[in-house]
Order: C-alpha cells, then sequence, then structure tokens
C-alpha cells in the first residue's frame, strides 16, 4: 500500500552555536563526510534578539539535495528527502536511521554534547488512487458525520497524538507518538518530471517529550532511543497498512 518514502529526518535538540561555519569546523566536516560528498553552505537562522539580522548558520548538503544536516542554534536535522522520485534510492527508514546514527557519532568526536530532546519524522505516500478509492480510505479511518458520508470529501487531514514510557537507556522517558493521515494534492518531481499529485499521505512523528527541559541525552542514549522510535514507526506502519486494507 506504501508507495513512495517521500522524507525521514532526525533531529536533536540542544545547544549547537558552536558548531559554526569556521575553518577548522568547515575542514573537520567535510573530512568526515568526504565519502557522502556533502557541501558546506550556510542557511539563515533568524535572531529573535535582532530579527532585521538573521544568522549564517552551518548547512552540508549533497550534490542532489538529497540529504543534509542543517546545525541550528539549537537543534540539529538529519533529512533525506526524496527530491525525484524514481530516481533517488531512498532505502527504508531503518536504513535511515542506520546511516543517520553514523553521522551523529561522526560529529560527536568533534562535538560530544548532551541533548535535551530527540525527535524521528517519517513520510509516506500511498499507492495511486481514484478519488472513490481515497474516499474509502477516508471512511476506514474516520466516523464521520452525515454531510461528509453524503458528498466524498476531496480533501481531509487526520491527526492522532497520544504519549507512552518507554525506557531510554537506563532512565524512563515520556515519548509522543503523531500519526497524521492526509489527502494531499501538490507537485513532485517524478522520473525527473514535474507532476501534479493528489495522494494519501502518512506521516509519523516520534519525539521525546518537550515538557522535560534537562539535557541528558548522550550519545548512547540517542541510540537507545533511535532503536526504540523505529520499533514504534514499524508498527504504526503495519498497523495502518492493516486498518486501511
Amino acid at each position: 500500500m506504501i508507495d513512495i518514502n517521500l522524507r525521514f529526518q532526525l533531529a536533536l535538540f540542544g545547544n549547537y552555536e558552536d558548531i559554526s561555519p569556521k575553518p577548522d569546523t568547515l575542514k573537520y566536516l567535510i573530512d568526515a563526510f568526504a565519502d557522502r560528498e556533502l557541501i558546506p553552505t550556510t542557511v539563515q537562522e533568524l535572531d529573535l534578539v535582532n530579527p532585521l539580522n538573521p544568522i549564517n548558520r552551518l548547512s552540508l548538503k549533497s550534490t542532489d539535495e538529497v540529504w543534509s544536516i542543517d546545525f541550528g542554534a539549537d537543534r540539529i536535522d538529519i533529512q533525506k528527502n526524496n527530491k525525484d522520485i524514481g530516481v533517488v534510492t531512498m532505502g527504508d527508514f531503518k536504513e535511515f536511521l542506520e546511516e543517520a546514527k553514523i553521522i551523529v557519532e561522526l560529529i560527536d568526536k568533534r562535538f560530544p554534547k548532551k541533548h535535551n530532546r530527540l525527535a524521528v519524522v517519517s513520510r509516506y505516500l500511498l499507492k495511486k488512487m481514484t478519488s472513490k478509492e481515497m474516499s474509502e480510505l477516508f471512511y476506514k479511518n474516520v466516523n464521520t458525520i452525515e454531510i461528509f458520508k453524503v458528498n466524498e470529501p476531496i480533501e481531509w487531514n487526520n491527526r492522532v497524538v497520544t504519549r507512552v514510557k518507554k525506557k531510554i537507556s537506563e532512565n524512563e522517558e515520556i515519548i509522543n507518538i503523531v500519526a497524521d493521515f492526509n489527502r494531499i494534492k501538490g507537485n513532485l518531481f517524478i522520473n525527473s518530471n514535474n507532476e501534479i499529485i493528489d495522494r494519501a499521505e502518512l506521516r509519523f512523528d516520534i519525539n521525546t517529550y518537550q515538557g522535560t527541559t534537562d539535557f541528558r541525552f548522550e550519545f548512547k542514549d540517542l541510540i537507545s532511543f533511535v532503536d526504540q522510535a523505529a520499533s514504534i514507526e514499524d508498527k504504526l506502519q503495519q498497523d495502518y497498512i492493516n486498518l486501511l486494507r
């Protein structure tokens, strides 16, 4: 049922102001990620104290813009984006997470940090369907009111959030689990052609509770979290596929 792996992301939250576009930092990161051919660039980050003068922050991107690592002052985002569907080799979510672990380990060797929040995100598109087939998916997922049963819904968004407790290394953590099931319309590059799409989307966001702000996650804890999140995400996928069949 899932047709396209659209985007994968690992986000770290903490204090990363020292990871800036300085010559010694650039040299280390270029050498560390030489096999991935990541090119350093800068992205502008809004300065809340002086919003008229945004700050240049470091970013690493692959030449095809599939991989990116963005170093914000208070978060690092590692992403893999399916920029050209049918051309890009995305692999699956677990493969991405294994790569992301290696990336974080290389960063941690030079900039050992403790993080106060962790998150993973995955986004998928379901196979092409007729409008009627997509409406049938909607009705399987939502018990709606009469007007939307009589008249076919042409756009819809369904978001569910829950919290569970999981052991991350030695500590119990509250984990937010977010699932979005939407009908989306837009444009995507498919086999190097810009195409209009109208598809059902599944998006999962698994992250540690925002109310706990201690800087407590070392690299070993990140590994534990990522492994837990991979298992949760896999079950979410399978449960949605079973629900929507």
